[in-house]
């Protein structure tokens, strides 16, 4: 035990250390710190998987500095690891009015705003497995004056992936989205967009095909052009690794209860925009307050119709034959976990989210329950109980389970809110 109080007290003291690094009035803003005691055994789906890209340790201890003033939003989130600090979604935003702004630092996505990223499998585009990706962004909003109903929000961003054993230069990352909002009456609204994303540029270890770097590919790259054709195949493949959904989502609201019905159809090349890989991609419906205090969330996911088009080179929905590694950053998957970006493995998932409050109580609670329903599986699941001490403190207990394993962990969560 004393060496695990050892552990603890270096992770602390280490914390500190990088919290007197940032900004001289930092404990005057918002501050929350967490502390998460593993199960011995971390090789659980859900200790592993959605948890920001760290590779969990015995002891986890990270805190998240928020500062907002009028027109500035500061954000630092770090964890430190076995004595290693890591920075996760950690930026700078800033906002020239209510809809428009340019983000610069970590961080996930700007669109998809119903998704709750807390109960769901994951986003199949960016979810929260990975680590944030370093990028700059701009977003903004136009309004239709002569029907106010209808609005339109957009974004661009570029990124940068990492340098690893497969790329000896970092790849970049393109990402751009277009929405439509339609509103019927106050109390619901339907939305259809489409993001796009695309892993360019750098250089791969055997660095046999083109993979760009100039304005031109840019170019390229924005549009999805072809690039060099290749042997064997009937058309060329687009220049890079292109990835994108079609962006359904449905909301209504009635006094406190929300209900929300999504779609995300995946595709990565024309075939898919055409949807001819049929109903592949994620499903959702969550139900909010429809229980008092609670969220349940029902996903279905399919990627049983990828690789049907054989114009094209063999590319699965996360795979790519030029980025060997797929759509992943830093060894996680981007997207959603259950999706292997190594090869093409047809996948249906069956996911349950659950989050409330116990009545009457201090208590919170959130299930997280998965099963993949093609093939023989084990249930993943993950059950959280948190009790609130104070007004800014918690502590919580965790079950994890793959089957047969087990695993129990703790976790405390200390507010500082001056």
């Amino acid at each position: 035990m004393s060496s695990q109080y050892k552990k603890i007290n270096t992770y602390l003291i280490r914390t500190t250390l990088v919290l007197l690094l940032f900004s001289s009035n930092i404990l005057a803003n918002d501050l929350k710190i967490k502390i998460i005691n593993n199960p011995q055994n971390m090789d659980f789906w859900w200790i592993k998987n959605n948890s920001f890209g760290i590779i969990p340790s015995e002891i986890n201890t990270g805190f998240l500095w928020y500062k907002k003033n009028k027109d500035i939003t500061y954000q630092v989130n770090t964890l430190v690891i076995d004595s290693n600090i890591h920075f996760n979604e950690s930026f700078i935003k800033y906002n020239f009015s209510k809809d428009t702004y340019l983000r610069f630092g970590k961080y996930y996505r700007d669109y998809s705003d119903y998704f709750n990223d807390s109960i769901s499998s994951g986003h199949i585009l960016v979810s929260n497995n990975a680590e944030a990706i370093p990028k700059i962004g701009f977003v903004s909003s136009y309004k239709i004056k002569k029907n106010s109903l209808v609005n339109f929000d957009f974004g661009i961003s570029h990124g940068i992936l990492d340098k690893n054993t497969s790329y000896t230069k970092r790849p970049m990352l393109h990402e751009k989205f277009l929405y439509m909002t339609i509103e019927s009456g106050s109390n619901s609204l339907f939305k259809i967009g489409l993001a796009h994303e695309a892993i360019w540029g750098g250089k791969t270890i055997d660095d046999r095909e083109y993979t760009g770097s100039s304005f031109k590919d840019f170019l390229k790259i924005f549009i999805s052009a072809d690039g060099p054709f290749i042997e064997n195949t009937l058309h060329a493949n687009a220049l890079g690794n292109h990835l994108g959904i079609w962006d359904f989502s449905y909301q209504k609201r009635q006094n406190d209860k929300l209900l929300k019905i999504y779609y995300q159809h995946f595709f990565e090349d024309r075939s898919g925009l055409r949807f001819a890989n049929k109903t592949d991609g994620l499903w959702g419906l969550e139900l909010e307050n429809y229980l008092t205090n609670t969220n349940i969330l029902i996903e279905y996911l399919s990627t049983m119709n990828q690789d049907l088009n054989n114009d094209y080179l063999r590319d699965g929905y996360y795979n790519h034959s030029t980025y060997n590694l797929g759509w992943s950053y830093k060894d996680y998957i981007i997207g959603n976990p259950f999706i292997n970006n190594l090869a093409i493995v047809p996948t249906e998932v069956m996911h349950l989210g659950i989050e409330g409050k116990i009545p009457n109580s201090n208590n919170s609670y959130k299930i997280l329950s998965s099963r993949r329903i093609n093939i023989s599986d084990d249930i993943k699941l993950k059950i959280v109980l948190k009790r609130q001490l104070f007004d800014t403190v918690d502590y919580g207990i965790f079950l994890v389970s793959d089957g047969r394993e087990r695993g129990l962990g703790f976790s405390l969560d200390w507010i500082i809110d001056n």
